[in-house]
């Protein structure tokens, strides 16, 4: 009579936990707690700090990597944001923690003061994914709140001169350009006018710093806060489109761009 020979095989291993059930199950515990506690008391404190942690990381990572206005439409957050200024959160650490900042200041509040008890336990989303939504809005505030400065220290490196108003599709916004005036005769002046036409408010600011004061790129760079590299970009930008421009006979296309001082 044959000898069974034992299954020495591994059991089948059972399947990982699924972290995202875990913090769920574990959040509807909390969120008992806090309504048994009347939303105070030292879990209600943790979870803020929670909070603040989530969103401080999550908010300058999607900021550097440069998909935070991308994350804000797919929570159908929606608002014009021009690729240069989404290139200052990615460069610049001090202007993603200052946004930051202004968002969680104002966000932690509201959520925790408010919209912590409309949460659903069994609505499919964890307390950090239910906050991160109410917190997006609040970065598009602290977002306009920076832009204006940022604009307007743009504007006032471009100057005063007649401007007008010409609206941007691709933003959707109403921005102010420079308008040719009669006194843009030579070649040089009516080339610059059409391609700085369509360029960004950074790049204008750029060009004109170049034009009116004949700064290295250093000092331009130091006078509109960013760096060498920043401003070696935008030129670059606004060299791109003389070439176009030129190939299409639409200008002669000017040096002045590629001669400043490096």
């Amino acid at each position: 009579m044959p000898t069974e020979v034992p299954n020495l095989l591994p059991s089948e291993a059972p399947p990982p936990p699924d972290p995202r059930a875990a913090q769920r199950t574990a959040d509807r515990e909390l969120f008992e707690q806090l309504q048994a506690n009347g939303f105070e008391g030292p879990h209600f404190d943790l979870l803020q700090d929670r909070l603040w942690r989530y969103g401080w990381n999550v908010l300058r990572s999607w900021m550097k990597e440069g998909v935070i206005i991308e994350r804000c439409r797919e929570h159908r957050v929606y608002f014009p944001a021009p690729y240069t200024e989404v290139e200052e959160l990615m460069r610049r650490a001090e202007v993603r923690e200052d946004i930051a900042i202004d968002c969680l200041g104002k966000a932690i509040p509201s959520f925790m003061h408010g919209a912590l008890r409309e949460w659903d336990p069994e609505g499919g989303r964890n307390l950090n994914s239910f906050f991160l939504h109410l917190a997006l809005w609040f970065f598009r505030d602290a977002y306009r709140q920076w832009a204006i400065g940022h604009r307007r220290r743009m504007r006032e490196i471009l100057g005063p001169e007649k401007r007008s108003w010409v609206y941007d599709w691709e933003y959707e916004v109403w921005d102010l350009v420079p308008a040719p005036g009669p006194e843009e005769q030579t070649v040089l002046e009516e080339a610059l006018s059409i391609i700085l036409a369509g360029a960004s408010m950074e790049e204008r600011a750029v060009c004109e710093a170049i034009l009116k004061t004949g700064a290295t790129q250093e000092e331009i760079a130091q006078r509109l806060g960013t760096t060498r590299k920043s401003v070696e970009r935008r030129l670059s930008r606004v060299r791109r489109r003389a070439r176009k421009l030129a190939a299409a006979g639409l200008i002669v296309r000017p040096s002045v761009s590629s001669a400043v001082t490096r």
